[in-house]
């Protein structure tokens, strides 16, 4: 259980980050995404989230084994998500997106740091 004052705003991010990810899928198949890229991209959002916890955890050097290969991967799902995004726009606008992916990826950059952080690229 965390016990300093970062590892509970850790978990927090992490429950607020789950909840949003869900919205996120929710969202994805409402809009027609590809059946695929929805299942791919909600087991990536709960490794992501599982990456969140093991940060606030202080997880021990053995998952970074498995999250240096694992983390190319989420970001390559991310990647993809962009190019969804602007690819099945829901407005006749082009460019409405645009906005709401920035704002989308600036709530997920500490996610992805933490991840990042878990495979120990940096040491």
């Amino acid at each position: 259980m965390p016990t300093k004052l970062w590892q509970i705003g850790v978990f927090a991010y992490g429950m607020f980050y789950f909840i949003l990810a869900c919205a996120m899928e929710g969202e994805n198949v409402s809009q027609s995404y590809p059946v695929t890229y929805v299942a791919l991209s909600a087991v990536a959002q709960i490794l992501v989230v599982c990456g969140i916890f093991l940060f606030a955890l202080e997880a021990s050097p053995d998952f970074a084994k498995v999250w240096r290969w694992l983390f190319p991967l989420l970001v390559l799902e991310v990647a993809a998500g962009v190019v969804f995004d602007a690819t099945i726009p829901t407005t006749s606008d082009g460019t409405a997106w645009i906005p709401n992916e920035l704002f989308g990826l600036w709530l997920a950059a500490p996610a992805y740091y933490f991840n990042f952080r878990i495979a120990r690229y940096l040491r």
